[in-house]
């Protein structure tokens, strides 16, 4: 399997993300509560050549719990948060506060005069999109179209985008759409992806719901900041 992961993006994007789930897991459950709890059980009475068997159980019970739980759970909070939707896209926003630099975490607020870098990644790539939207339904094209200087390809792999944002005072509420299309003719064109961005951004809701549309996969990230 690992000789055919480097061949593969998608296989060894898919084990990359098994492996840190396990991590997690195993960091929230370890497996000495689990195996004192299965050792306070009476054990049933076995063959005397079975014996060696009731030493597997608490790696057996592991092994189903992994199973059973890993699609189920959430990161740890020391692991590194990010934002993946279904397909694999992620995208990453780093932060530059005076002459500290970091990494956004979901629980950690914007402050007006931050500079943000953005950064993709994806194990397919594509034409990618980004935007950003306000609360008053304002769309502003980022990367990827003609007035931004053209288009914008995603190879298989990361990248961080060119330049950077920096936020205002400004009252509105901001939030950031990733927009990736796959290489197929039903993919939309600059001009659909960003009516169908602003036609989602006309009801009240904030960030807006979008609609998947065909060979489109999308990630919104709003630019949550500190209240005064």
């Amino acid at each position: 399997m690992e000789e055919a992961a480097r061949e593969m993006p998608l296989l060894a994007a898919h084990l990359e993300e098994r492996r840190a789930a396990q991590s997690a897991f195993v960091r929230r459950r370890p497996f000495t509560v689990i195996a004192a709890r299965l050792h306070e059980l009476e054990p049933a009475p076995v063959h005397p050549w079975a014996r060696p068997l009731r030493w597997a159980q608490p790696a057996l019970a592991l092994c189903a719990l992994l199973a059973l739980g890993l699609p189920l759970l959430r990161p740890a909070p020391d692991v590194e948060e990010r934002i993946r939707v279904r397909g694999g896209l992620t995208t990453r926003l780093h932060v530059k506060r005076g002459d500290a630099v970091f990494e956004q975490a979901l629980d950690v607020a914007l402050r007006p005069g931050d500079r943000v870098r953005l950064e993709v990644e994806d194990p397919v790539g594509g034409a990618l999109y980004v935007l950003a939207v306000d609360s008053r339904g304002q769309v502003t094209p980022l990367h990827g179209f003609a007035e931004t200087g053209g288009a914008l390809r995603l190879e298989p792999g990361r990248m961080a985008l060119p330049g950077s944002l920096e936020l205002d005072a400004g009252p509105e509420r901001e939030a950031l759409v990733f927009v990736l299309t796959a290489s197929a003719p039903e993919a939309p064109s600059p001009t659909a992806v960003r009516r169908w961005l602003e036609q989602a951004a006309r009801t009240t809701r904030f960030p807006p719901t979008l609609e998947p549309l065909p060979s489109l996969r999308h990630v919104v990230r709003e630019l949550r900041r500190e209240q005064p």
